[in-house]
């Protein structure tokens, strides 16, 4: 029986045993080796997304210098005081911040322009950005050395509105676009490597204790859960980003339209955000963009929409909401913020806001032509003096051309 003893089942299971360990140890290792892989992925994308929103933030007020630039330069041969100054200091700022968008700022999450679309832009063709911003940047400090009485002075302001209009303008649309596919690209590889992520670990649960794996099932649902939030979220105020609004915001209208419902959209400014950012610098400007947010969500009901459009610009739907409901919200908000104070590096910060509001103005109108009358309200409270709500005529009018510099220079600040 010693020949039989020696062979034991316990001799057959050794092996076995020693497979099955390798596999649950490998089993293991993997879902590990991918829940780091994606934890150090989405923190990666995070701070790339960071750096984008950065950038198109930081862009986006280059578009609006351009036109301050143009807009000085026009006040100049007006002989408006302190012209000549705002416009050396609108040319300065213009030259750091493009300096800025091409060598990168660690200090304001701005990251270099390496991509070869990027490059393009900025180096590459008839009229690359760089040499443009340079040739407007030089003309815009010429023309502040320039006497009034000058007769080079009126060809040099022509030049100087054409540049402003053409190619800077379309150019850094397209900085801002490229950097919204970047980002754009750079989450959806995340989003399909954290499907790929979850297909793998729910096959190996098949053969591994769902117990061991649980905790990290949860992990990857709530880095999925957080890639559609960010996806969907403005990065500085949590509200809707400006895609994410007009998809949602088209829906409901489109819903009121086939139901006869009243809807309303507004639109909402921050009155005299440059000097609040010249005096507590771009960090007390994001500190009050996130307390006014913060109080405007609290102060909404679920169903209505709420979002940034960028910069200073937020925008609200209120559906089942007539315009003089869509009036008396806007009242409530404005009053709410004037008694704002945004405590900052010791200081309170108070500010007031602008509201413009438009309801459907029939059957056939679509949002974008509602959101236009709605701004177009707004401007009309900046220009009657700011800290206003002003209705859109019931009519649908026209947008007035944010571009035109005679209608602009008639407009205060914003």
């Amino acid at each position: 029986m010693q020949g039989d003893q020696g062979f034991t089942p316990t001799a057959v299971r050794e092996p076995s045993n020693r497979l099955l360990t390798i596999g649950y140890t490998v089993a293991l290792g993997l879902v590990a080796l991918m829940a780091l892989a994606s934890h150090v992925t989405l923190n990666h994308v995070l701070h790339e997304h960071e750096g984008a929103a950065s950038v198109i933030n930081v862009s986006g007020r280059q578009r609006m210098l351009s036109q301050r630039i143009a807009g000085f330069a026009a006040e100049m041969a007006l002989n408006v005081p302190g012209a000549r100054g705002e416009l050396l200091n609108a040319a300065d700022e213009f030259e750091r911040s493009h300096r800025n968008l091409i060598l990168g700022n660690e200090a304001l999450h701005l990251p270099p322009a390496q991509t070869p679309e990027l490059r393009a832009i900025y180096f590459e063709g008839d009229h690359p950005l760089d040499a443009s911003v340079k040739v407007f940047v030089a003309r815009a400090r010429q023309l502040a050395d320039m006497k009034l009485d000058d007769p080079a002075r009126a060809d040099e302001q022509a030049h100087l509105f054409a540049e402003a209009r053409e190619p800077i303008l379309t150019d850094l649309n397209a900085v801002v676009t490229a950097h919204q596919r970047t980002s754009e690209a750079r989450l959806n590889m995340l989003e399909r490597m954290q499907t790929t992520s979850l297909i793998v670990i729910l096959m190996t649960l098949i053969v591994e204790a769902l117990i061991i794996f649980r905790p990290m099932v949860l992990r990857i649902a709530r880095y999925t859960r957080a890639l559609s939030v960010m996806a969907a979220t403005d990065y500085l105020t949590n509200t809707l980003n400006r895609r994410s609004f007009s998809e949602r915001a088209k829906a409901e209208f489109d819903r009121a339209a086939r139901n006869g419902r009243p809807i309303c959209v507004l639109a909402i400014d921050a009155d005299r955000f440059k000097s609040i950012n010249d005096t507590y610098g771009h960090s007390g400007g994001d500190a009050v963009l996130k307390a006014l947010a913060l109080a405007i969500s609290q102060n909404l009901r679920p169903s209505d929409l709420f979002a940034r459009m960028g910069g200073e610009e937020f925008s609200i739907l209120l559906a089942e909401t007539p315009l003089q409901g869509g009036l008396v919200t806007a009242q409530r908000l404005k009053t709410l913020v004037e008694g704002l104070k945004v405590p900052f590096a010791g200081k309170l910060i108070d500010f007031t806001i602008s509201i413009g509001v438009a309801d459907r103005g029939d059957a056939h109108e679509t949002l974008e032509s509602a959101m236009s009358r709605a701004d177009a309200a707004l401007y009309r409270a900046k220009a009657n003096g700011r800290n206003r709500v002003e209705a859109a005529p019931t009519s649908v009018s026209p947008m007035p051309d944010r571009n035109d510099y005679g209608s602009r220079l008639a407009q205060p600040a914003r």
